[in-house]
């Protein structure tokens, strides 16, 4: 018995051919619509007016630049030490308290030294006799009744009572805690009856009458630094003030861990607000540049790529016909050109330029989020943005 293989008829092979050009024939058609509607896309974006943006700008003015260096550092009184133990005991007498004013010598705390007066009237007490004995001594060997050795021990004994005596006096005094210097006492960290122990914390003592801030520049800047010369310093602790002072010191040696030189200045006015501690930014003033471009901020573009500013260009005949076909005044209608800037400074809301800018550009600064090199820009008539620090707000 033999197998055969059914064929496909005529009306099935129809079908199939039918649905593949009804699918090529409405493939067809969405690709013509699509290109279609792209043309009359191209053909409107063709037609359609170049679009003019609302910007404020400035003209470019030479004027005087003082440049300055920054670094941080930290207050610090004219004399200031944490007065410590130096001995252990029990502090039998304290003579300061916190917050006193206390001049140089003045004895702030006692630690008992009741034991070492005793042993000093003990060898106080030995001294009239040794001394005797010496000078008895001297006597007799002058006129050959004692020996040489017999005087030298004498001479020994009383010698030995003396330095003893300035032993036990220096004993006592390490007992007895002192102001180094006038100034201002901190907190008293000891109270009577407290026992003590070589270097125990006992009380702060500062002399305010000059405060100076420490801090450090890199080395690569020493050219540019000198005694006398004036700094302002800001206070994080005081907002809204600022304090001048003057470098009075540069440390001889540079840091060889950090590559970083030590300078001190003093504060000239202002002093009596500070605190030893306190952290100060400053600022270096260098000597003052003239003629030196110097925008506003907001008015350079940074980016990855470099720094920009958007200059006005005036517009050719081509554009001007444009404008005014456009209704536009032409007078007030510009392009602008994408200029690439170096800025060496900033400070403030200014930025200082070294390249890029001449004396009399107009560039632009507000208005700038969409803007591209060549588009056509309209000067507004409002005040310039960026060229004047923000007013406070008032309090409600």
């Amino acid at each position: 018995m033999t197998t055969e293989t059914k064929k496909p008829g005529k009306g099935r092979k129809f079908l199939i051919v039918l649905t593949l050009l009804v699918v090529l024939i409405a493939f067809g058609g969405v690709v013509g619509m699509q290109q279609f509607i792209a043309g009359k896309k191209a053909e409107f974006a063709k037609n359609m007016p170049e679009k003019v943006n609302n910007v404020t700008v400035m003209t470019v003015k030479s004027r005087e630049w003082t440049p300055n260096l920054t670094a941080v550092g930290s207050i610090r009184p004219n004399q200031g030490a944490m007065i410590a133990a130096q001995t252990a005991g029990t502090v039998s007498k304290v003579h300061v308290k916190s917050g006193d004013r206390v001049t140089k010598g003045q004895l702030l705390v006692e630690v008992d030294s009741v034991a070492e007066r005793a042993a000093l009237k003990a060898t106080e007490a030995q001294l009239p006799n040794a001394q005797a004995n010496y000078s008895r001594m001297r006597t007799l060997v002058a006129s050959n009744s004692a020996s040489k050795a017999e005087l030298d021990s004498a001479q020994s004994t009383y010698n030995q009572l003396l330095a003893k005596i300035e032993a036990t006096k220096a004993e006592i005094a390490r007992r007895q805690i002192y102001a180094p210097f006038s100034g201002k006492a901190g907190i008293v960290n000891v109270n009577e009856g407290q026992f003590i122990t070589p270097g125990t914390e006992i009380v702060r003592v500062e002399d305010q009458s000059s405060m100076k801030i420490r801090f450090t520049l890199p080395q690569t800047d020493l050219e540019r630094i000198f005694i006398g010369q004036k700094v302002t310093a800001s206070i994080d602790a005081l907002p809204a003030q600022t304090f001048p002072a003057r470098i009075v010191a540069i440390d001889p040696a540079v840091d060889r861990a950090t590559g970083l030189i030590n300078l001190e200045a003093v504060v000239e006015e202002g002093a009596s607000k500070l605190l030893s501690g306190m952290f100060a930014r400053l600022n270096i003033a260098l000597p003052t540049l003239t003629h030196q471009v110097v925008v506003p901020q907001i008015a350079v573009a940074y980016a990855m790529y470099g720094e920009t500013v958007y200059v006005l260009q005036p517009l050719s005949d081509e554009d001007k016909a444009m404008v005014e076909k456009m209704g536009q005044e032409v007078n007030k209608i510009f392009r602008v050109k994408q200029v690439e800037v170096v800025t060496n400074e900033r400070s403030g809301i200014y930025a200082h330029l070294s390249k890029g800018l001449n004396d009399g550009d107009i560039i632009v600064t507000g208005g700038m989020q969409r803007l591209s090199n060549g588009a056509l820009v309209k000067i507004s008539d409002e005040a310039p943005v960026g060229v004047t620090a923000p007013a406070k707000p008032t309090k409600l």
